[in-house]
């Protein structure tokens, strides 16, 4: 082999493996920030929360939320991000569930991208490295078990 076969095979090799960083490093997972829940009904409600990256659980708990019109902060729970600011793919889900601990109705699920950190931190904000999540439960003309929504929202602090 002379000089120059050896010296293509070296580049050849270089950019296959320089391949895999670019696209961990910009592919299409972010980080996942603060979740807030919020109780948009006039009953309270009993959901089940959990958060997982990838195979991983990394949350899985119960919260009760008071009404909305109960008058204490208990319509809304913040949780902080415990889990590593590792990229990947997040998915939260949440699904109503009785005072027995059973399930009482089907769940949602988002799963939180690249785009999703872009849309709301991209070029109009510093960069503060995670993306932030809400989960919205039931509404006012809902009297039980209301829609469950989730997703991307924009905080000044999402990652804690």
């Amino acid at each position: 082999m002379n000089r120059r076969d050896a010296l293509e095979g070296l580049a050849v090799a270089g950019s296959v493996a320089l391949a895999g960083c670019a696209s961990g490093r910009f592919g299409s997972g972010t980080v996942l920030g603060r979740v807030e829940i919020i109780n948009s009904s006039f009953v309270s409600n009993r959901i089940r929360l959990m958060i997982e990256r990838g195979d991983e659980t990394l949350l899985d708990r119960r919260i009760e939320l008071s009404a909305l019109d109960a008058g204490d902060a208990g319509a809304s729970v913040i949780v902080e991000p415990s889990w590593s600011a590792r990229r990947a793919q997040y998915t939260v889900r949440a699904l109503h569930v009785g005072d027995d601990g059973d399930r009482e109705s089907s769940g949602r699920e988002y799963t939180f991208t690249r785009d999703d950190y872009t849309t709301y931190y991209g070029d109009d904000h510093e960069d503060p490295g995670c993306v932030a999540a809400v989960v919205t439960v039931g509404s006012r003309s809902e009297t039980e078990n209301g829609p469950i929504g989730i997703g991307p929202t924009y905080v000044d602090t999402p990652c804690g």
